[in-house]
């Protein structure tokens, strides 16, 4: 039999988004699923949308917040209701490649890996406009630059979430870090990680997404890495590179955004010639 996958999803004011991300789960090719949405305090049409759907498809639920909680604590409510061999990660605004839970499936039975991850398309309202792909190999010293994986396109072992204490819920964590302190979690245990490389979801980002971090925020990605650093004993040599969103900062944000930008689709050319 068909190992289950249990989808979590936490959902905020995505009204816009919702039905075509949901449309994208109920078209997969794999039919073994669960969809668990926790709805973390909407003021807009959100939980309208998403409890039409649960009330016609037994396969999707929904859990309300009547305030907002922040997405680790809304990701964890839908861990604990969950029925799944395995955990899978994804947005209110992503849409699925119709046979990604088919593919992360297989290539978790054939590698044996405790978490799997994928590349993304990058798209906004213009289509699809670059491509992020993480490398397929991940060990505890690409945290000192970045994570190993986009965290929706993962799919995790339900015993190693539950093992590691699903994700922490704290000051740091609710600075869009939740995400960065699973990987940590992980790595601590030497748990096996890795990605395939091809795209796997539609990562909805527009162009000017990256000149948006604050710098509040940058400080914040600042000391996660460094505590990352420390926990992982990673050699005080390579630390200096943590502080990397700290000299970001002081470079121009039009210079930034070409990078970013550029990076991106140079990776979806690199695919299309492939």
């Amino acid at each position: 039999m068909l190992k289950k996958v249990s989808i979590i999803m936490g959902i905020y004011n995505c009204e816009e988004t919702l039905a075509e991300t949901i449309d994208s789960i109920i078209n997969q090719s794999y039919d073994n699923w669960e969809l668990i949405m926790c709805d973390d305090g909407s003021i807009d049409s959100t939980i309208r949308i998403a409890n039409e759907y649960s009330n016609k498809e037994n396969r999707v639920r929904l859990l309300v917040h009547e305030k907002n909680n922040g997405l680790a604590k809304s990701l964890n409510d839908c861990l604990d209701c969950a029925t799944g061999d395995y955990i899978m990660r994804h947005d209110a605004d992503d849409i699925m490649i119709i046979d990604r839970i088919e593919k992360q499936v297989a290539y978790m039975n054939q590698y044996k890996c405790d978490a799997c991850g994928s590349g993304a398309f990058i798209f906004d309202e213009s289509g699809v406009w670059g491509l992020r792909q993480p490398k397929e190999i991940q060990d505890k010293h690409c945290m000192v630059q970045k994570a190993p994986f986009i965290h929706p396109t993962v799919i995790i072992k339900r015993s190693v979430l539950t093992d590691v204490g699903g994700y922490s819920d704290n000051s740091l964590t609710r600075q869009r870090l939740e995400d960065y302190d699973l990987w940590i979690k992980l790595f601590e245990k030497d748990y096996i990680l890795r990605n395939i490389q091809k795209p796997l979801i539609y990562f909805r980002e527009d162009r000017n997404s990256y000149n948006r971090k604050k710098r509040k925020f940058r400080f914040t990605e600042a000391k996660a890495r460094l505590e990352a650093c420390k926990r992982l004993n990673i050699p005080y040599i390579k630390r200096v590179m943590a502080l990397k969103p700290l000299i970001i900062m002081f470079l121009p944000k039009k210079l930034l955004r070409k990078y970013h930008i550029n990076r991106s689709i140079k990776n979806l050319k690199i695919m299309e010639n492939s």
